[in-house]
């Protein structure tokens, strides 16, 4: 009762500072796009943060987008909680859910850029929230427009809701299972008329239980924006982002001797008196876009974020006189992580006879960086029977609090980071009134990136990652008509790394500092249908990951390394986004992903499938609005997740067997929708089925987590 009614005082409080304004708006027309219950499904375009002046249809290369309308119909609250089932091939793969999302697509781990910019990080950044999401981007494959330093797979960009120069705000409050409660508000509107200076706030605050003991956890997210345009080619966006978190565990893992799923799904390693987790997390975005003359446009971007983190985790090991016994052990988990990330760059067109060149060209840089403690408590080991749990550790017998100290000379201190400068340019050669078009492209990489765990000491010979790299660009996309084109695209990149190799003059070895290399070749097809409802995309690709590091099996156990590895990744790709026929909307898609080892040192691991992957991934969704009839306003709405051939993140080291049985996940829902008012019902894991990802320890022992059982959430959305 006390959470419910912290929350309607919330969103009392935010109704009454929204009103203030709305009284402004009410000679503002409502436009209305497509009929009273239109659905936005199918982005036609890329948002300005990916630089690119073509529409999606036009682009050599795959990009899906998905709209804050997906998200809302399926009552998404954040990264981890099945956004990547509207994108062919894209799985979370499990561990830490709370605090981030590690998204794997074509074979490996992928990318988080926000509003353009690379802000991935070590257990970072923190999961976006659906409250300031406007549209998620999935960019397969190498972007070298964005960017050439990072794995080929390709990556996924949150763009954040900014001003619109209107009056339109809402309110929504959302309940479900394990007490959640949940209460948003997004106020937009204007300042300063004729859009000179407008205003976007979104608020949100949350707590939430679980279907396991002992875990809770509160979120607080404040989120203002203003566009300020000084004169008619000047426009300045200015967004901060503040995100507050607390909560029990990072990740809800379970161990056993007996198998995968083998525990209670209701069960838990977690103790109610271990520290709880405080992370604060702040981000500004500010962005500068001046017209200098015709479709000529110079933009400049900074972002600068902020997280902290004030916290413990657990770990251990089985007790080796007794398999039900798990003697758990308690670590620090103070961290900083800070970036610094910038961006400028021109963009327009110009024509030389017939043909129109786009033109993209400009510099970035970045310096994003992780400094933690990781130091175990060695004074006190808490077992756990993991076939009766019992709760309630003495607090005499835990870490005192000058434990929880972010320390330099740690053990375990953890430092990390990338820098790297960066210049770019590409020209869009469109030809035959643009039925044929060009890509020419290359850009010029600096990077460094570094790694110390445990601590490096200053006399350690591992040296600095650093490497610097052209990577050449090339497109083609051709329209057959404007609702029809086929597409080919090779792109290129590459990643710092260092290790040790053996030397016959140097008896610790020599550096090894050969960078990582990865390749993209891809074509594939692009269709709207029915006057651009829905489309439709198809893709075939091969990448390839080259100089990946391998033991030196010739000079064993002696930590030398060789850059031998190679992985390759060859799929194919289809998705279908949009109204098929009026009133149904859908987003189906499957990829096939055969992604292994092709090269390695130690021969067993050849053709052994790449940590994270699936072989198969389809995904159905399907959302159906009546529009007349006593049933107007009604929707009804149903899915399913479906993943075969599942390969856990453990990596390619793994002792074990680190297959997965397969995963089908299924959903069903009610809505009713009105013009200013919205109910939607939404009952998750139909089946109640027991859904888990996990990993096979060296030891033989099994660890995973488990998805949550069947479990229903309802939402209450208010426009004025």
């Amino acid at each position: 009762m006390k959470n419910v009614l912290i929350c309607a005082s919330l969103l009392g409080s935010m109704l009454t500072f929204a009103q203030k304004d709305s009284t402004k708006s009410k000679d503002i027309e409502e436009v209305v796009v497509k009929g009273k219950y239109y659905q936005k499904y199918k982005l036609n375009e890329v948002s300005g943060s990916l630089r690119l002046q073509t529409p999606i249809m036009e682009l050599p290369q795959n990009v899906q987008s998905i709209s804050s309308q997906v998200l809302a119909d399926q009552i998404t609250l954040n990264m981890s909680e099945g956004i990547v089932r509207n994108v062919s091939g894209a799985r979370k793969v499990e561990h830490w859910d709370n605090v981030y999302s590690n998204v794997f697509m074509r074979g490996a781990s992928i990318a988080t850029y926000m509003n353009g910019m690379n802000v991935s990080s070590t257990w970072g950044p923190i999961n976006p929230d659906a409250s300031i999401i406007d549209r998620i981007e999935f960019v397969k494959g190498p972007a070298g427009f964005m960017g050439s330093m990072g794995d080929p797979a390709g990556f996924y960009n949150v763009v954040t809701k900014k001003p619109t120069g209107k009056f339109q705000n809402s309110v929504r409050f959302t309940t479900g299972s394990y007490n959640l409660f949940r209460g948003e508000a997004d106020l937009d509107g204007v300042i300063v008329k004729n859009g000179v200076l407008d205003y976007r706030l979104n608020l949100m605050g949350s707590t939430n239980g679980s279907w396991t003991e002992n875990d809770k956890t509160k979120k607080i997210i404040v989120a203002p924006s203003l566009t300020f345009r000084p004169t008619k080619t000047t426009t300045l966006t200015a967004q901060y982002n503040y995100q507050f978190l607390n909560f029990s565990q990072p990740g809800a893992y379970l161990m056993s001797n007996d198998g995968y799923a083998s525990l209670n799904v209701h069960t838990n390693f977690n103790d109610k008196n271990f520290k709880k987790t405080e992370v604060k997390d702040q981000s500004l975005f500010l962005t500068l876009d001046q017209k200098l003359f015709k479709d000529w446009t110079w933009s400049t971007q900074y972002a600068y974020m902020d997280m902290n983190y004030d916290g413990g985790s657990w770990w251990g090991s089985f007790d080796t006189n007794n398999s039900n016994i798990f003697n758990r052990t308690l670590s620090n988990w103070q961290a900083v992580g800070k970036n610094h990330i910038f961006q400028t760059y021109v963009r327009g067109s110009l024509k030389t006879g017939n043909i129109v060149h786009k033109v993209i060209a400009g510099f970035d840089y970045g310096d994003r960086k992780y400094n933690a403690d990781f130091s175990g408590y060695a004074a006190g080991v808490y077992p756990i029977n993991i076939q009766n749990p019992q709760y309630g550790v003495d607090p005499s017998t835990l870490p005192p609090d000058s434990f929880y100290t972010l320390s330099t000379a740690a053990p375990f201190y953890n430092d990390q980071g990338v820098k790297y400068t960066s210049y770019y340019a590409q020209d869009q050669i469109e030809m035959f009134n643009n039925k044929l078009r060009l890509t020419l492209a290359g850009r010029y990489t600096n990077g460094k990136t570094y790694a110390g765990y445990p601590f490096y000491s200053p006399n350690n010979i591992v040296p600095k990652d650093t490497a610097g790299e052209f990577t050449p660009r090339v497109g083609v996309s051709y329209s057959f008509n404007e609702n029809f084109s086929a597409y080919g695209v090779f792109d290129k990149t590459f990643v710092p790394q260092s290790a040790i190799q053996y030397s016959d003059a140097n008896p610790n070895g020599e550096p090894l500092t050969t960078p990582f290399k990865g390749q993209n070749l891809e074509v594939g097809i692009k269709k709207d249908w029915f006057g651009g409802k829905w489309n439709s995309t198809f893709a075939v690709y091969e990448i390839t990951r080259q100089n990946i590091f391998t033991s030196d099996t010739a000079h064993p156990n002696l930590g030398f390394s060789l850059a031998t590895g190679e992985q390759r990744a060859r799929g194919f790709e289809a998705d279908i986004k949009g109204e098929i026929v009026k009133g149904l909307n859908v987003v189906i898609n499957y990829a096939y992903t055969d992604a292994k080892t092709v090269k390695d040192n130690d021969a067993t691991r050849i053709g052994q499938q790449s940590p994270g992957n699936a072989k198969n991934v389809q995904n159905t969704w399907l959302s159906y609005r009546f529009e007349n009839g006593m049933l107007s306003g009604f929707g009804l709405s149903a899915g399913y997740q479906y993943q075969g051939g599942r390969q856990s993140w453990f990596g390619t080291s793994a002792k074990q067997d680190q297959t997965l049985e397969d995963y089908f996940d299924t959903n069903f829902g009610i809505s009713y929708a009105a013009k200013k008012f919205d109910v939607n019902l939404i009952l998750n894991n139909v089946l109640n089925r027991k859904l888990y990802s996990g990993y096979r320890n060296d030891d033989g022992s099994y660890a995973w987590i488990y998805n949550a059982p069947r479990n229903w959430r309802l939402s209450i959305g208010y426009k004025f």
